[in-house]
């Protein structure tokens, strides 16, 4: 193997380092330490004309290495095993030339690799140490936290939507209690992520299209042919008392389902999650599966298994992930439409008016008279 092809390979030995020429910089772990390196290494791994600055976290200052450090036959790997040694005996240069374009951490290095914990969450720090981002929690894999550095901003974060997090964690001034406090919402919300576990796995959902995030705070899924339930959780330290249960379809399909709701709801079941209390609240074993995964339906007739386009504008998914879910009232028509599509269809007509939060107007193929809440069927 060329030494060239060696150099390229650094990183896989020493994560965090990014190679470009024959110089190397990042962030590392060795030894169970943590360590700012930048390397200039033209004969690597010998090292004649080498280069290692390594930054001190306690002030914003790099070391140098001389040859007076290093032993006569060592190479960089050498180097790299004994940085703690090295340390030690060093002598201070500030950081002054074309290498320093970045801006100073502080205490914030040494922070960081205080609340390194594996077996909690993977940390990552970018090559600048202006950014740490916390990923892989232990109580959810898909759960990350993404922090500025100096400033303590929280930049991306995995939690639902439908709260200010970054408010809330920004009040501390600590990056371990940010961290903290964040894993302490991560129990609080195991609940809220529960509720809606079996039915993502158990129930058709339509959307959000898949893959489906820990930030969504709402599904929309089917019920029968052409009726869907949307369900909406607003607190998410209390999801059931904030949720809302929303029947979608045509009008004659859904009255009589809308009422066996309301009904259902004044003897729901505290001891069951939502999926189960809206089995036994429409006396099914089980909700209509995606197509393709050998399940036909909860009722004796099966469902439509393929997609149907929407009959404005012959799509199915819009940009933002939108489905054709608005049917006919009319039970001789089958045509169905994106909920914006009809919207803006209605807009076009001279009859068409609005009374509270429902739209009115005409089918745009049968003609037969129509409503919809607009308001219920796009906002989540």
């Amino acid at each position: 193997m060329s030494q060239c092809e060696d150099w390229k390979k650094l990183p896989l030995r020493y994560p965090g380092l990014i190679v470009s020429g024959t110089s190397a910089r990042g962030t590392v772990k060795i030894k169970g330490k943590w360590y700012r390196l930048r390397i200039l290494c033209p004969q690597f791994p010998q090292l004649q004309n080498a280069r290692l600055e390594l930054h001190q976290p306690h002030q914003n200052k790099f070391v140098r290495l001389s040859n007076e450090d290093l032993q006569p036959d060592w190479t960089l790997h050498d180097v790299m095993d004994n940085l703690q040694q090295l340390l030690q005996k060093h002598s201070e240069l500030p950081l002054n030339d074309h290498w320093n374009n970045e801006t100073p951490t502080g205490n914030i290095y040494q922070e960081i690799a205080s609340i390194y914990a594996p077996e909690k969450y993977h940390l990552q720090l970018n090559d600048a140490c202006s950014r740490v981002r916390f990923s892989k929690f232990a109580l959810n894999e898909k759960h990350y936290l993404q922090v500025e550095l100096p400033t303590l901003r929280v930049s991306e974060h995995s939690l639902p939507d439908c709260f200010v997090w970054e408010e809330q964690l920004q009040k501390y001034n600590k990056l371990a209690a940010m961290v903290q406090q964040f894993q302490k919402y991560l129990e609080d919300l195991q609940q809220f992520y529960d509720n809606f576990t079996d039915i993502d796995e158990l129930c058709y959902v339509v959307q959000p299209t898949a893959p489906i995030s820990t930030k969504h705070n709402w599904r929309l899924f089917v019920l029968r042919e052409r009726v869907y339930i949307k369900l909406v959780i607003t607190d998410p330290f209390a999801p059931i008392a904030s949720m809302s249960l929303r029947i979608i379809g045509p009008t004659q399909a859904v009255e009589e389902l809308r009422r066996t709701l309301s009904d259902g709801l004044r003897d729901w079941d505290a001891e069951l999650d939502i999926h189960k209390n809206l089995l036994r609240i429409f006396d099914l074993c089980y909700f209509p599966m995606p197509p393709g995964s050998g399940w036909i339906g909860s009722g004796d007739e099966p469902i439509a298994t393929d997609q149907q386009f929407c009959n404005i504008c012959y799509a199915y998914h819009l940009d933002q992930g939108e489905i054709p879910i608005v049917s006919c009232d009319n039970p001789q028509c089958t045509l169905i439409y994106h909920a914006s599509c009809l919207k803006e269809w209605f807009n076009t007509l001279t009859d068409g008016r609005d009374f509270l939060s429902v739209s009115f107007g005409a089918c745009p193929f049968c003609k037969t008279k129509l409503s919809t809440s607009f308001a219920e069927l796009l906002e989540n």
